[in-house]
């Protein structure tokens, strides 16, 4: 299998340490590595993937090579600018086939924590046989372990006694009483956004569901590996749809299955969640960095440098650097990127 990384995300959640020169996956938050490190990692482990791919901006490849030296330059797909995941993986896609044939393509975020690596390279074979049996769309489904709000639920029908299920129906993030109910059916799945299938197979799906972006980069594919491709590519990609592959692809397929995994995951998508994540002290806490702190808890304290001291405060998010300090309720982190877009409004560049 090919292995596409999806690294062009800008991690605005995790402001004000994520910023556009330094996003998420290119944070150690988990421990010294950074993520995208820890995703090459884990793809490179399994022997049966035959290379390794990046597909993000050219401003964040230099950082991004700087973390993955082992992948080399040609293995990085870049794209003139961001244009939501549909369009990044059929440019993916293009790729493949030009220089492989028919391969199989696994696609997988940059920034996903993932536990009991071995349930995963399960969970991948099972998805690499299905892919190669015909003309099937394979995701990833997290077993989910509360009623969350932000993820999308993927509802399967379950025919058998494996792993491995017709998908019914896709459904993006739903209210806190249906993911409730949801989470007490037992036929829903988190989409996890990792996905494996045959490049002829996504490449018919994008021709007839999102025709304007598969006839625009089919008209380049034959210059892919050339000095034409460059130019060719930042001509035609404002005209692609700006889609999600959710939206714009499997929300409409046929064809669709899922394997519901078994190993632990997380998509660290906020300050909360990474918290979450981390180990905590006997009130709570998780301090990272030079911090000290005073009859606190269930806190999460973190300073890029200075001194940042916390006193007589309960479950809050305090995030210091050079320049930006951030403070809020644990329960408030998903709204870090409204002070995120308020930034953009002022034109507050320096700090994004």
């Amino acid at each position: 299998m090919h292995c596409v990384i999806m690294a062009g995300g800008a991690g605005t959640r995790f402001w004000p340490r994520s910023r556009r020169q330094r996003p998420k996956q290119l944070l150690p938050l988990v421990n010294n590595k950074t993520l995208i490190a820890m995703t090459a990692a884990r793809l490179e482990k399994d022997e049966s993937n035959e290379g390794i791919y990046i597909v993000a901006s050219g401003e964040l490849q230099p950082a991004l090579k700087s973390e993955v030296p082992q992948i080399p330059d040609e293995n990085f797909f870049i794209e003139p600018s961001g244009r939501n995941t549909a369009p990044a993986i059929a440019l993916a896609a293009f790729i493949l086939r030009k220089r492989f044939g028919d391969v199989v393509m696994g696609v997988f975020p940059a920034d996903h924590l993932i536990r009991k690596e071995k349930q995963f390279y399960r969970a991948l074979n099972q998805a690499r046989k299905k892919a190669t049996e015909g003309p099937n769309l394979v995701t990833l489904g997290i077993q989910p372990t509360r009623p969350a709000t932000g993820y999308g639920y993927v509802q399967f029908n379950r025919d058998n006694d494996g792993d491995l299920h017709p998908v019914v129906r896709f459904t993006e993030k739903p209210d806190l009483e249906t993911a409730k109910q949801f989470l007490e059916g037992g036929t829903h799945l988190w989409n996890g956004g990792m996905f494996v299938w045959r490049v002829s197979t996504i490449l018919d799906n994008l021709a007839k569901h999102l025709p304007t972006t598969y006839k625009k980069l089919a008209g380049i594919e034959k210059l892919i590996d050339t000095p034409d491709f460059k130019p060719a590519l930042e001509k035609i990609w404002p005209k692609v749809d700006s889609i999600s592959i959710d939206y714009g692809v499997l929300e409409n397929a046929e064809c669709i299955y899922t394997v519901e995994t078994r190993f632990e995951w997380n998509d660290l998508g906020s300050w909360r969640t990474l918290y979450d994540e981390l180990h905590k002290d006997k009130a709570g806490n998780v301090l990272q960095g030079d911090v000290t702190i005073l009859d606190t808890h269930d806190s999460l304290v973190v300073s890029e440098g200075r001194l940042t001291a916390a006193i007589g405060v309960k479950d809050l998010i305090v995030v210091s650097t050079p320049d930006a300090t951030l403070v809020l309720p644990r329960s408030e982190s998903e709204r870090v990127q409204e002070i995120v877009r308020w930034l953009r409004t002022r034109h507050r560049e320096e700090l994004l």
